[in-house]
């Protein structure tokens, strides 16, 4: 693998820390997980934009927008890659790299969390390096995702996902007041499809008709059961809906 450190290629991917970097000591920094096709990251205009908020929150310089997508497309092709996952963290320096995205999987199987998202946390909506908690709750779940509420037991996010669901025959997906983070695809879904945000009890979703997640890289993703409750699948109207929203990140 090569990646960009501040800037510069360095081959085999291995780069040096600072002792007292925040990232490493105490997760004080922010990162992006961008898709790339064709060479270019997609949604790179709103992966920058939310960089730039959690950098702010974080108090963080972001390097200038022109160089940073310059420096991704460099990584993309050091690497010869058509299509990445590419990420951007960024602390006391900037790190870059790009690997073949992932394989989608079959089925996702997603299982509910008392386990609260902190909606009044200083980190509410930040895209932090601070992510331990998730992936302790996604890993020991053995399942997909982990969808989880917030403190006021509103529906508010998956551990890597926003969500989407269908109840009588509506597109709803919790509201940014829940504390969900302002993913890329959702900001998609919500600009271009009807989608009723608003805050609801983690009861709604026993009997919700069906449940979609959102990513950079998974895009939208139907999902198959949750709490071992099966779906009845994708219906149709909204399945050639949301499959039309997730083909235009293909203009980067």
């Amino acid at each position: 693998m090569i990646v960009s450190w501040n800037d510069r290629l360095i081959e085999g991917g291995e780069f040096s820390l600072p002792v007292s970097d925040a990232v490493f000591l105490r997760g004080e920094g922010a990162f992006e997980t961008i898709r790339a096709e064709g060479g270019e990251p997609c949604l790179w205009t709103q992966h920058h934009a939310r960089l730039c908020f959690s950098a702010k929150k974080l108090g963080l310089v972001v390097p200038g927008r022109a160089v940073l997508l310059d420096t991704i497309r460099r990584v993309i092709a050091a690497n010869h890659l058509e299509s990445a996952r590419v990420r951007v963290t960024l602390g006391e320096g900037c790190l870059i790299s790009a690997e073949p995205l992932p394989e989608e999987g079959g089925e996702i199987h997603v299982v509910t969390s008392s386990c609260p998202v902190n909606e009044r946390s200083p980190l509410a909506q930040v895209k932090s390096t601070s992510y331990a908690e998730n992936m302790i709750l996604l890993r020991e779940s053995g399942f997909d995702e982990v969808i989880r509420p917030n403190t006021r037991g509103e529906i508010c996010e998956a551990c890597i996902s926003n969500l989407f669901f269908v109840k009588d025959g509506v597109l709803h997906t919790p509201s940014l007041k829940t504390g969900c983070l302002p993913g890329v695809m959702r900001q998609e879904v919500v600009q271009h499809l009807e989608v009723q945000e608003g805050e609801w009890p983690m009861e709604v979703l026993d009997s919700v008709d069906e449940i979609w997640l959102s990513n950079a890289l998974r895009r939208l993703r139907p999902v198959a059961s949750i709490d071992g409750r099966e779906l009845s699948g994708p219906s149709t109207k909204f399945a050639d809906a949301l499959s039309r929203v997730s083909g235009r990140d293909s203009s980067c």
